[in-house]
């Protein structure tokens, strides 16, 4: 292992890392700390749809929950408090789906995000969005992104990961970290050993999922055997029309007494597929009703690859926060 050579101050012999989560979602960067046994404090999370932030106040009401990060004018006081920033930038506009607008799509966060980061100076930081981050307009934007964070004294890498490499749902996200002076592990190479932690991907094509994967007990999987890209609009697991790609998520599974049956997938296959534990969304509610199969869909399409954040979650506590 990479010894550090560093002038970025170092977390104290079994302090928790002191996290601040931006565009949290369902807590995805919580299961992931828990999935890579890090201890760790939730110094504030910030989620402002209201589905979202209504799982967030039930499942961790002792976090304070900031909403609208555009509106909050307070983050000097987060100065030196926080050693780990991690935000799920919105992904609309810069992907497809979204016309890929960039910084003149309104939903853009990524300057407010690069602001909020110049202003708290944690140690450490972890960001992700769709690959397209990188490419849109010709990579403006996301240079503008860099570059900020280097004239913040941060050094930072980015990789596209596959989800498909951890878990059975196909998922491209880029990764950007990042960290103030030297750490002596490079953003680059810490990605590469996250993204290497897993020898499990196999070839597509028909191929039966055990308990512990994906799907359900005893649930043979023949097409396919990876899943489309989940999506917060829940497409292709609860409408009625199926477009062409759709067709990803169509599951044939083998009945007793009833043969072939071709089916969507459960919000709890949808859970699993992300990687989270299949109590994640139990016995939550919205607006004093329990949450309907397509908010949960909604909510999970919406969030991070768990095991694939915590592979780097893991390497950043190894290499830079708790180097030997």
């Amino acid at each position: 292992m990479t010894t550090a050579t560093n002038n970025t101050p170092k977390m104290k012999p079994g302090a928790k890392m002191r996290v601040i989560s931006l565009c949290t979602g369902i807590g995805g960067d919580v299961a992931a700390f828990r999935q890579a046994g890090i201890s760790h404090e939730m110094v504030a999370m910030a989620e402002f749809d209201p589905l979202a932030a209504a799982v967030l106040a039930q499942k961790f009401p002792d976090i304070r929950n900031l909403g609208d990060i555009t509106a909050i004018d307070n983050w000097k006081d987060y100065y030196g408090q926080v050693d780990l920033l991690i935000a799920g930038i919105p992904c609309q506009p810069y992907s497809a789906a979204g016309r890929q607008r960039g910084t003149n799509d309104t939903r853009d966060l990524s300057q407010e995000v690069l602001r909020i980061v110049k202003t708290v100076a944690p140690k450490v930081i972890l960001i992700e969005n769709v690959p397209q981050f990188a490419t849109v307009d010709e990579g403006r934007p996301f240079r503008a992104f860099t570059n900020g964070l280097r004239d913040s004294t941060y050094t930072t890498g980015h990789r596209v990961i596959d989800a498909s490499d951890f878990v059975a749902q196909r998922r491209r996200r880029l990764f950007l970290c990042g960290h103030r002076g030297d750490a002596g592990t490079s953003p680059d190479a810490l990605l590469a050993l996250a993204a290497g932690s897993t020898g499990s991907a196999q070839a597509g094509g028909e191929a039966p999922v055990s308990p512990s994967s994906v799907f359900a007990g005893g649930t043979a999987v023949l097409h396919p055997a990876r899943l489309g890209t989940l999506m917060a609009s829940g497409s292709g697991m609860n409408r009625a029309g199926m477009k062409g790609h759709e067709m990803d998520f169509l599951v044939v599974q083998e009945f007793p007494e009833r043969g072939l049956v071709v089916r969507r997938p459960t919000p709890l296959e949808a859970l699993r597929a992300q990687g989270f534990p299949d109590n994640w969304l139990d016995g939550l509610s919205f607006r004093g009703r329990p949450l309907r199969d397509i908010e949960k869909y909604r909510l999970v399409g919406n969030s991070w690859p768990v095991p694939v954040t915590a592979a780097i979650l893991s390497q950043m506590d190894r290499h830079w926060m708790n180097p030997d």
